[in-house]
């Protein structure tokens, strides 16, 4: 039987208005002219027998979302209701088919309706008929251009006698075959899919999972969204949540199809994930670093992240680790739409490595949510994750507390964690971040929620044997996960070390006679580390007074103050920046040529770490190391300011058993319970 054409005068549309526990309390609908609404309802069978009056005429019941909602509502009151035999036209099933490159409808949002107010059905119910118009003609355009997936998607949503209503979904079928005019067979569908995605999957798994998909009844609907988010993938588009929650397969099938099938001899699947193409496609690399010793170790982290295996990297620092995720984050998000996030504890570093890689690629497609962000350049980004525009979110770990960025991620599919410093986990790291720890937490459950196991990278320049032990115990304890190792050692080949003995007080005047000559013979920036802000203050009003142009950079500088000095000393504005190292730096600048020591540092960890950041692009730096023997004295002292007496240890337990009183598990920062117990900094101007 020919099924009649759709036309928009015989479509019910209606929106029902429940409390959070269930209950119907607001009815509203619009029939052709008519509007129909009911409140305060005393009784529901009435409300619907009075609906069921109102729509009697009707052809079509339609409704964003009423196949999970409304109409179950309904059957359960009133299981007798002749508007529940219509054919239903759900406009949430057909938005991300009608506008797959950005399936947020201007009158949908997180795809829910945009409301004019907070409660009014009749309002929602003609917003609901407003987004089938222009699904429809979305349809129709499509079908001039591509009529082969018009009748694909009559193909997924109808039955063979194309009579059987599918999930409840009959009226979004007719709307397909009324413009499609012929629905296709099997193999007729199976060689649209095949010609339409030409290029863009692997051949092998198409044959492993049609099968499957096109004889299930229940599975082949999806077959359509897969299609649809196929020819628009490496885009900013995403594959709907609810998409994902409805048919649980989707990742899977999406994944043998884009990113691999599991055939070892695939040529296609081989071709799309060798890692030296994808270092040219990204970078305009031919080939990777090679470590001293011949490896190849960022291509053996990267192949190893592209299979899917849980990694720890050890490279030094400047040792080229940022590309080793950067990389799979980047083919993840064009392959598969998902989202890496890179948990990292430094703003300055997440801003540089942001603006580095979407520079080096010319796309805008990593971003970062921390502290130092505006409202609305907050609201931006995570409108920008949410659309999926941004395949890299580096995030520092306090913003998972937020719940509006929890739900934020939970909203994508999450391909890869990355721990950057990782050694912020381990408490016998020099740089110890407590809310590093709840990261794993939150991790588990995200998996535990889409029941899939998730896939973490860690990266260090720390290779102290305890430290390693303590991130590998974590994430075994944590998240049931076994890192493999991958040891690159500390030695950087390109740096120069030299330490010179000096006086209190020649101390400056040799700082700025190196300076000079450095900056004179090459181009590119320095740092110069001091023990103190203070010191950072001094030094950098003595080198401007040499016309060395330098800014002091440490905690105690506002946020708009660091983020323009980091960006013109990024830039070239500013050559030399003298820092605290207590502070750290985190600014990627790949061509500093100079790394100065005024101070001790407090360790040789810290001091590897800091002096690293010279020549990142490989070419020739130097790192040199001013002593002075009142320089160890002083750290005698600082070291001395840690001990505590049996005063502080009372007050410290006693603030640990009130916050234990609240919960199980406590954290608090070194910095809570100095302010908690009333302690005085002696060293404020660190």
């Amino acid at each position: 039987m020919k099924t009649k054409d759709i036309v928009f005068e015989n479509i019910l549309s209606i929106d029902f208005e429940t409390v959070p526990n269930g209950n119907l309390y607001h009815i509203g609908a619009v029939f052709k002219d008519k509007t129909f609404e009911r409140t305060d309802i005393k009784n529901l069978k009435t409300a619907l027998r009075d609906l069921d009056q109102f729509s009697k005429d009707a052809d079509y019941i339609l409704g964003h979302n009423i196949v999970h909602h409304d109409l179950p509502i309904a059957k359960n009151i009133f299981p007798g209701a002749l508007f529940l035999t219509l054919p239903v036209i759900d406009t949430l099933f057909l938005s991300p088919l009608a506008f797959p490159e950005n399936p947020y409808h201007k009158l949908i949002k997180n795809y829910k309706l945009v409301k004019n107010s907070k409660n009014d059905p009749v309002a929602d119910a003609r917003l609901a008929l407003d987004i089938f118009k222009d699904q429809a003609a979305a349809f129709s355009a499509l079908r001039q251009r591509d009529p082969g997936l018009v009748s694909f998607y009559a193909f997924a949503f109808g039955t063979e006698d194309h009579g059987h209503e599918r999930f409840g979904l009959k009226g979004n079928f007719d709307l397909f075959q009324t413009l499609s005019k012929t629905i296709p067979d099997g193999p007729a569908a199976k060689t649209i899919f095949q010609a339409l995605s030409r290029g863009k999957v692997c051949e092998t798994g198409l044959e492993k999972i049609w099968e499957t998909c096109s004889d299930s009844s229940d599975k082949r609907p999806m077959l359509a969204y897969v299609l649809s988010w196929i020819l628009v993938s490496g885009g900013n588009s995403i594959l709907p949540p609810w998409v994902k929650h409805e048919f649980p397969d989707i990742f899977d099938i999406i994944k043998k199809l884009r990113y691999s099938c599991g055939d070892p001899a695939c040529a296609y699947c081989r071709e799309h994930n060798d890692s030296e193409k994808l270092l040219k496609k990204y970078f305009g690399f031919e080939t990777y670093r090679a470590l001293a010793d011949g490896r190849m170790l960022q291509k053996e982290i990267i192949d190893s992240n592209l299979s899917g295996t849980p990694l720890l990297g050890i490279l030094p620092t400047g040792g080229g680790k940022s590309i080793c995720y950067q990389i799979p984050a980047l083919h993840r998000y064009h392959r598969l739409g998902e989202l890496t996030i890179v948990i990292s504890p430094l703003k300055a570093l997440m801003k540089d490595q942001v603006d580095n890689l979407n520079r080096a690629t010319g796309a805008e497609s990593a971003a970062a949510i921390n502290g130092s962000l505006t409202l609305p350049e907050r609201g931006a980004v995570m409108d920008q994750v949410r659309l999926g525009d941004i395949g890299l979110l580096y995030m520092s770990p306090e913003q998972l507390r937020n719940f509006s960025v929890a739900e934020l991620i939970k909203s994508r599919d999450v391909g890869c964690w990355v721990f950057d410093e990782a050694h912020c986990l381990s408490k016998w790291g020099h740089d110890f971040r407590p809310d590093y720890l709840h990261v794993s937490e939150f991790i588990a459950d995200c998996s535990s929620a889409c029941n899939r196991p998730a896939l973490v990278a860690a990266f260090t320049a720390t290779a102290k044997k305890d430290v390693i032990e303590e991130i590998l115990s974590h994430f075994q304890d944590k998240l049931a996960i076994d890192l493999e190792q991958f040891v690159g050692g500390v030695q950087r080949e390109n740096l120069r070390f030299q330490v010179w003995p000096v006086t209190r007080n020649e101390k400056y005047d040799v700082i700025a006679n190196c300076l000079q000559e450095s900056l004179a013979e090459k181009n590119g920036g320095a740092i110069v580390y001091c023990s103190s802000r203070k010191h950072t203050e001094e030094l950098s009003l003595f080198l401007n007074e040499k016309q060395i142009h330098a800014e002091a950079f440490h905690a105690g500088r506002s946020e708009p103050e660091k983020r323009n000095i980091q960006d013109a000393f990024v830039g070239g504005k500013i050559p030399v920046i003298c820092a605290t190292n207590a502070f750290g730096m985190g600014i990627d600048k790949k061509d500093i040529r100079l790394v100065i020591h005024a101070d001790i540092p407090g360790s040789l960890e810290n001091y590897l770490q800091e002096a690293g950041r010279a020549g990142r692009d490989m070419e020739p730096s130097d790192c040199i190391l001013l002593y002075e023997q009142e320089d160890i004295e002083h750290q005698f002292s600082l070291n001395a300011y840690s001990k505590l007496s049996i005063k502080d240890i009372k007050k410290i337990l006693a603030i640990l058993k009130k916050r234990g009183a609240k919960t199980p598990e406590i954290v608090i920062t070194p910095g809570e319970i100095m302010r908690l117990i009333g302690y005085k900094d002696s060293s404020a101007n660190d």
